[in-house]
């Protein structure tokens, strides 16, 4: 069983102990609920859901309920104290950095130029892994290998890649446990096209068991053979380019995510502790006190502004972390103008297709033409294909490139029966790899890249934590405080990290409400509140135990759901998806989203999954942030605009919409999303 305490969501096992007005003592402190939301128990199915028969108490049982202090309660908290850390930057290393330190004792502020996670933190492949390709790179100077003479031509043996991996697969472990409703293994398909293949795929398959360990938390890789391949993918081609019949495949297992819920969710764990976080707001320089160049040159916090209302103020720390992964250079040069850079932008591209492009519970990953590795996965309901791995520039609004939308369609028609083309792609969208430039390499060797994140020191005490990957972001986090705590005396009240045995908001941290059961969850959602079953497992899967907070709020609030003879029906975003309105009315409430891409890239996800149903969905979504957030007309027309801004960048390759449109792209949507520029 999974490690657990659930301190903010408490379900009716509770509330029949302790009634509405109880307190609860948990893991992470004292939690007092009161006023609690009341559900009427009369018409609950107590045989298969959470609640049974000794836990009700009369005739309504508790529903606690919380939320992180709002936008200006943390921004006045800002202004007027000093803390002992500021991270710079919102995606999952930087809010890993802020639950690490607020977790540790330290007084902890952080602030995001957007939203959390909306740079690279939300354009990854999904994955929770070790790195398949690093093992395979330890052992293979050539990868792929052609021939089995290519194998023992290129045998070798390398202790960092092996380092890596398992450093990683450790790791992997860790993100599973934190959030065990949003993460989930996921099965890959590694077909197999000549015979020397499959001991060699075998062999590394079971080596990656191996390092894993008793942490694996996914089933084992295995070896099926053509027929089973065939039947558990039936759209996968049975022989290669090269007229090479399929042998069988290798089955591998890594975890799976919502990169950005679950990024979320770490702000949020973050705040629950202590610290106090804001998105939309811009740093525009560092707060500095000695002269530069002298021992008594010191950065002191920042000069921010809020991008939402223009305000500028100060933020005062003893010490500043900064974690703003492609970007990083800007910041640090704003203590030493005279440092390095160290980031080198790698972009990738990714395609949503139809649920269709691949089964609902088994993926593929193979090596493409020039040694690179692609993913065909399911995700929400969808289908993800990628990523590519390009040099680039910098930039906040990255877009995919047409020859990288081609290459990843042409690789997924190698493997795949039935082609795909422009006309499959419901969103396309571009991230940027934050890779670094290895700090032990000459300065002169420019190209070379560090395998694993980098904690890098400027003048003025300035901590930098950067490259890595999503699944190490704990580490990387850990790793930061602990230099921070190091270079500083003024931290040395810092206790130990602690982030190893934690687990996120939304998790059943007790093991109390649900017993690490979350499909319980799922029944609940369903026999409760009458939620269909792919309604309630997105639910579950995105929120958690607090998935029953927002259920509530769309069965009471009559804009969000409608009752025909006691039945009640909730009102989706977009008939295609499972979505709720309310998730929109739940974003703004309890998550912070404060703009409409805060919701339809970050809080809901279509966005990613399907820029014509959220273009469709997107007058809906205005008129409930419209409502939540007292938003006049000028600013609802300014939200418009900004959101078929991003939707053109989830959808267009940059500069090829001509090239696209000849390809099968969606000639009604094109034409919309290109009106703004009119």
């Amino acid at each position: 069983p999974r490690p657990s305490l659930q301190g903010h969501m408490v379900f009716a096992r509770f509330a029949a102990r302790v009634g509405a007005g109880g307190a609860a003592v948990a893991a992470g402190g004292a939690v007092v609920y009161s006023q609690m939301p009341k559900v009427e128990a009369s018409s609950l199915k107590k045989r298969y859901s959470i609640i049974d028969e000794a836990d009700l108490d009369g005739d309504t049982i508790a529903v606690p309920k919380w939320q992180p202090p709002s936008r200006a309660e943390m921004k006045n908290q800002m202004k007027a104290e000093e803390f002992d850390v500021l991270i710079i930057g919102g995606g999952a290393t930087g809010t890993g950095t802020a639950m690490d330190a607020v977790t540790r004792g330290l007084k902890t502020a952080l602030v995001e130029r957007e939203d959390f996670a909306s740079g690279t933190s939300s354009r990854s492949t999904k994955l929770i892994h070790g790195g398949i390709r690093y093992l395979a790179q330890a052992f293979q100077s050539k990868i792929p290998p052609n021939t089995l003479l290519d194998v023992f031509m290129h045998l070798r043996y390398n202790h960092e890649y092996m380092k890596i991996v398992s450093a990683d697969l450790y790791e992997r472990c860790y993100m599973i446990d934190s959030a065990p409703f949003m993460t989930a293994p996921i099965p890959m398909m590694v077909p197999l096209y000549k015979w020397w293949e499959v001991p060699m795929m075998y062999f590394t398959g079971k080596l990656y068991d191996i390092i894993a360990g008793t942490r694996r938390r996914v089933p084992p890789s295995h070896f099926i053979p053509r027929d089973e391949a065939l039947f558990q993918f039936p759209s996968m081609k049975d022989s290669d380019p090269e007229g090479n019949k399929l042998k069988g495949c290798l089955v591998i297992y890594d975890g799976q995510q919502n990169d950005t819920r679950m990024n979320l969710h770490i702000a949020l764990t973050a705040i629950e502790a202590g610290a106090v976080c804001q998105n939309h707001t811009e740093v525009l320089d560092l707060v500095t006190e000695g002269t530069k160049g002298s021992p008594d040159y010191k950065v002191r916090g920042a000069k921010v502004r809020d991008v939402l209302t223009g305000e500028e103020y100060t933020v005062k720390a003893k010490q500043v972390i900064n974690a703003c992964g492609v970007f990083s250079d800007k910041v640090r040069k704003m203590a030493d103008p005279d440092c390095r850079e160290i980031m080198v932008p790698a972009p990738g591209t990714h395609l949503i297709m139809p649920d269709y492009a691949s089964p609902d519970q088994m993926g593929m990953v193979w090596f493409t033409k020039d040694g690179r590795i692609l993913y065909l996965l399911p995700w929400e309901g969808s289908t993800i294909a990628g990523t590519t791995d390009t040099a680039g520039e910098i930039t906040f609004e990255p877009r995919p490139t047409l020859p990288e939308v081609d290459f990843i369609l042409s690789e997924c028609n190698r493997v795949l029966r039935d082609p795909v083309d422009y006309g499959t792609v419901r969103a396309a969208w571009s991230g940027i790899r934050p890779l670094v430039r290895d700090p032990k390499a000459d300065p002169s060797d420019t190209k070379k890249l560090s395998r694993d994140h980098v904690v890098d020191v400027v003048a003025g005490d300035l901590v930098t934590i950067a490259g890595g990957k999503w699944t190490t972001y704990r580490k990387m986090a850990e790793d930061a405080v602990n230099k921070a705590v190091a270079l500083n005396p003024e931290l040395k009240h810092a206790t130990g990290c602690i982030t190893h045995t934690m687990q996120l908001v939304g998790a059943d941290r007790g093991g109390v409400f649900c017993n690490q059961n979350f499909d319980r969850v799922t029944v609940t959602l369903r026999e409760e509140y009458g939620l269909d079953k792919d309604t309630a497992q997105h639910l579950r899967s995105n929120y958690g135990t607090r998935a029953l907070q927002l259920a509530l709020i769309a069965r009471k609030d009559k804009n969000y759901s409608t009752t025909v003879n006691d039945k009640v029906f909730y009102k989706k975003l977009h008939p295609k998806y499972p979505m709720l309105e309310a998730e929109v009315a739940f974003a703004c409430r309890h998550e912070l989203a404060e703009t409409t891409t805060d919701v339809i890239g970050r809080r809901v996800r279509m966005g990613f999954l399907d820029a014509n149903a959220t273009l469709e969905a997107l007058p809906r979504i205005l008129e409930i942030m419209a409502k939540e957030k007292g938003w006049n007309s000028s600013r609802v027309a300014q939200e418009t605009k900004d959101a078929k801004r991003f939707l053109e960048t989830m959808y267009l390759p940059e500069g090829s919409t001509v090239e696209a449109l000849k390809r099968g792209a969606n000639k009604k949507l094109v034409k919309q999303l290109t009106l703004h520029k009119a």
